[in-house]
């Protein structure tokens, strides 16, 4: 919880960030299709994967500490998928079953979900706050969606500090010790947190319905300038994610 999410945006210091804030965008949403629609099932798509993820993380560069607890994250999200092997329709104890084919369910929903964190991490540092605003401005989606997509985003980095203080507030008060007044703790947090979540949701809607949040088109403060390092940027992306439909469709077929 030491990580506050408005110190993750624009901490990458890789090539990328002499690309143009929507090359980033469009790239980084390009190499996370492509991750997700690869076949995990096959050592060409485990292979495939691999290589996007490697590539974009060299040209992103994020933090290495943000990378270590997004990887953290991911495994303590995924791996425990792997416990029910037992339970598969091709588990070694059915006829016929074995544990190869029994693996390639978790090991899919392990690399699909990891290269997907990944890359959204080494994403999100590409772009600072600003530029963020400008890739969405240039996306070819209604403004409102524009608008909204930036809503989340800076209401996610609040409620995220607000989820630090009540972190630290259970660290003081011995809910990070253990014993059963650290289980009373956290087993009350649903009740103290869901309905301050609930509430800064409806005082934002309200705020924003006052404001005319929406009506009005987002406009750039910056001039797009596309050079060449952005068309071979998008040009690689697009080939990356093309690979991957065809290697999906190949196996398909």
């Amino acid at each position: 919880m030491r990580t506050s999410l408005h110190d993750i945006w624009g901490r990458g210091r890789g090539p990328v960030r002499r690309l143009s804030p929507h090359t980033r965008l469009n790239a980084g949403i390009a190499a996370f299709a492509a991750c997700i629609i690869a076949p995990a099932a096959t050592v060409a798509g485990s292979l495939g994967v691999a290589a996007v993820v490697a590539i974009w993380l060299a040209a992103c560069r994020p933090p290495f500490r943000v990378l270590r607890i997004a990887g953290a994250l991911g495994l303590v999200l995924f791996l425990p998928y792997f416990l029910l092997l037992p339970l598969l329709p091709d588990a070694p104890s059915d006829p016929g079953g074995s544990w190869r084919q029994a693996l390639l369910v978790p090991w899919a929903v392990l690399l699909h979900g990891m290269s997907g964190m990944l890359v959204s991490v080494a994403t999100v540092a590409s772009l600072s706050a600003s530029e963020l605003r400008e890739a969405l401005v240039r996306l070819p989606v209604p403004g409102v969606v524009s608008a909204i997509l930036l809503q989340i985003v800076h209401q996610a980095a609040t409620l995220f500090y607000e989820t630090k203080r009540v972190a630290a507030a259970m660290a003081v008060r011995g809910a990070s010790s253990g014993g059963v007044a650290g289980w009373r703790v956290l087993s009350s947090l649903p009740r103290v947190w869901l309905p301050r979540v609930v509430e800064r949701a409806e005082r934002v809607t309200a705020a924003m319905e006052l404001r005319g949040y929406g009506e009005d088109e987002l406009r750039s403060f910056q001039r797009s300038k596309t050079g060449l390092a952005d068309c071979a940027a998008l040009v690689a992306a697009a080939g990356a994610l093309a690979a991957s439909i065809a290697l999906r469709l190949w196996c398909v077929a």
